[in-house]
């Protein structure tokens, strides 16, 4: 059973007999559907079914002889609500089954941004339709949470703000120039990552961490598309699943500078959220990826 079906409602599905229920419907009744051609006799499915707002399960798999869906895998999803442009997208095949990994050469952190594609079959046409020679620049951002807190956020007055924005922009351009070889940006970012380590190393001796470290996208576990995230909260939407009629949280939170819409069940958020407050949690990165 998938791990984050709790968090868009299913918190209940205990035994196999309750997925495969959910997971017939879903195959009986889609929301919506894409049927590809990708070989002699071989044909892609995906099939979307909403349990809520931007939320539901998905299902890749094939058609038999007789018309019937022949299930590989599914997942659940949520849609981000905002597009970001990234220098560049590359898409990852898994080696077990039909699915993708999408890597984004993110200048806000510093490390690609690994996460899971959702249009699977729109990335599967693209590719089999020879129309992959350009470049992949936009997506949108979301994650499923099953742990999360709520935390103050960090006040600043205008001027640290604006000190705030002026390095963060100069980091964005050491950091595209380092990528094409420039060892004086290489030098100044290393230097740069000395001093930051120096002063956060002297300011832990007196204070909180989480009032010195304003947002962070860290790596979590083995899984590369799941992260420890913090960001401020920026809008907040209260949504529910349709069949369990329990009810989420979609939170729109900003991790340096990037908009990441996160989907958690009303269970398993400690705390009030607010805008202004913080979102603390893991979540499993999700996007949705602009295809021509």
């Amino acid at each position: 059973m998938h791990h984050y079906l709790r968090a868009i409602g299913f918190s209940n599905l205990h035994t196999q007999k309750q997925l495969n229920f959910i997971l017939e419907d879903a195959v009986r009744h889609p929301t919506s559907r894409s049927i590809l051609t990708i070989g002699s006799g071989v044909s892609l499915v995906q099939l979307y079914k909403e349990y809520g707002e931007n939320l539901g399960i998905s299902i890749i798999g094939e058609y038999d002889d007789d018309n019937e869906l022949i299930t590989e895998h599914y997942f659940p999803y949520f849609l981000g609500s905002s597009t970001k442009w990234e220098e560049g997208i590359l898409i990852e095949s898994h080696t077990d089954k039909e699915a993708y990994s999408g890597v984004s050469e993110s200048y806000q952190f510093g490390i690609p941004l690994i996460f899971y594609l959702i249009n699977i079959s729109d990335y599967v046409r693209t590719k089999w339709s020879n129309e992959y020679n350009f470049s992949l620049n936009h997506v949108s951002y979301s994650g499923l949470s099953i742990d999360g807190k709520v935390i103050l956020g960090v006040d600043k007055d205008e001027e640290q703000l604006k000190q705030e924005q002026k390095g963060q922009n100069k980091r964005k351009h050491l950091i595209a120039a380092a990528k094409n070889g420039d060892t004086e940006a290489i030098e100044n970012l290393t230097l740069d990552d000395i001093d930051l380590y120096s002063s956060i190393s002297k300011r832990a001796k007196s204070e909180d961490l989480y009032s010195i470290v304003d947002s962070s996208l860290i790596p979590y576990g083995i899984n590369s598309e799941q992260y420890s995230l913090i960001g401020s909260i920026h809008d907040i939407h209260l949504l529910q699943n349709t069949i369990t009629q329990e009810t989420m949280y979609q939170l729109l939170v900003n991790v340096n500078e990037t908009p990441v819409d996160i989907l958690i069940n009303t269970r398993d958020l400690t705390g009030e959220p607010a805008i202004g407050r913080r979102f603390k949690g893991t979540v499993w990165m999700q996007g949705n990826v602009v295809f021509p």
